[in-house]
């Protein structure tokens, strides 16, 4: 059987403690296509030794200053001549086998461009478990994008598409991999999606790790603003526009390259509708938040602000010249 040369890159700064036990757990797969790189961003902690220890066994490596996370990903990425790719970092590792089950599928199933496998998450202090997970996948692309559930350690890409794509987009430090997932979202769909139930990687929380000491509300920063985007760039009504940009979020997201040919923006509209719609009803924006009401309904999304509803009923009584006479009694007719 041929199987597909894995591309994988590991980017790593002081990670000293870790880093022997995720280079290991690559090597050890003993997978016969393998093109494994390592970026390192000028570590001063003794990995560039260890490093040193398994380099005949690398397609790659260097250890030099950079910007961080997703530029070491980058550069590696610039390297990469593989089939099918994916990142691990330094303080994470690989299930025994889990690149053969991986190249196995990708060489059965040719078409495929995702694979989506599960990740064990532990804390390091403890050793305990914190949950074990797949990427999430939803009936359509717009509710798997609104809902995202993102697993990068078990989720394997295309590499030629990566590439096509643009690759990691380094204006995000946090949601790289959630604006990486989106974008393939939005224009590849979820047909050659593979959910496998294998298990992939194993994921540390510890107390050094972005996931855990830098808080998650820097991570919704980035996604925020990514979803601002997209806002504008499918024409979301301004009012909604509006509410969105109500919301904390970086101000420096510079878009990687987006294509839309399999997204139903409408859907993803009502996805964003049902979370801003009470909040356009209470800004007096009536004919807005019924039209989100209706869009809401259309897609059969669950209201997600229940408590509103008996109140928010009543648009639907009232007369379209009512509403909009209240609307311009409280701001003006140029509202």
């Amino acid at each position: 059987m041929h199987l597909p040369k894995i591309t994988l890159i590991t980017p790593s700064y002081n990670q000293g403690q870790y880093i022997e036990q995720t280079i290991t757990s690559v090597l050890d797969q003993n997978y016969p296509n393998l093109e494994y790189i390592i970026i390192d961003g000028g570590s001063s902690d003794g990995t560039v030794d260890i490093i040193k220890k398994y380099e005949k066994h690398l397609a790659y490596w260097i250890s030099e200053p950079d910007r961080g996370q997703a530029h070491a990903i980058k550069k590696g990425l610039a390297k990469a001549t593989g089939e099918v790719f994916n990142w691990l970092n330094s303080d994470d590792y690989l299930e025994p086998g889990s690149l053969q089950a991986i190249g196995e599928y990708f060489t059965q199933y040719p078409q495929t461009e995702v694979f989506c496998g599960y990740t064990h998450c532990f804390f390091e202090e403890t050793g305990k478990a914190s949950h074990t997970y797949r990427m999430g996948i939803k009936h359509s692309p717009a509710a798997t994008l609104y809902n995202f559930a993102m697993n990068q350690p078990g989720t394997f890409y295309s590499l030629p598409w990566v590439k096509q794509a643009g690759g990691i987009n380094e204006s995000l430090r946090y949601v790289f991999d959630d604006e990486l997932w989106f974008r393939y979202l939005c224009a590849r769909g979820q047909a050659n999606i593979y959910l496998s139930d294998a298990l992939i990687a194993h994921f540390r929380l510890h107390e050094t790790s972005k996931s855990v000491g830098e808080g998650y509300s820097q991570f919704g920063r980035e996604i925020n603003a990514i979803f601002y985007y997209l806002g504008q760039q499918l024409q979301f009504p301004q009012p909604l526009l509006q509410a969105m940009q109500k919301l904390p979020m970086v101000n420096d997201y510079r878009p990687g390259k987006w294509y839309f040919s399999a997204l139903n923006s409408e859907e993803l509209l009502a996805w964003f509708c049902n979370t801003h719609q009470f909040t356009l009803y209470k800004d007096f924006y009536y004919l807005e938040a019924r039209q989100c009401a209706r869009l809401v309904k259309k897609y059969n999304i669950p209201v997600k602000q229940p408590e509103f509803s008996k109140q928010y009923a009543k648009l639907f009584l009232i007369p379209h010249r009512m509403l909009t006479w209240v609307r311009n009694k409280k701001f003006g007719s140029n509202s």
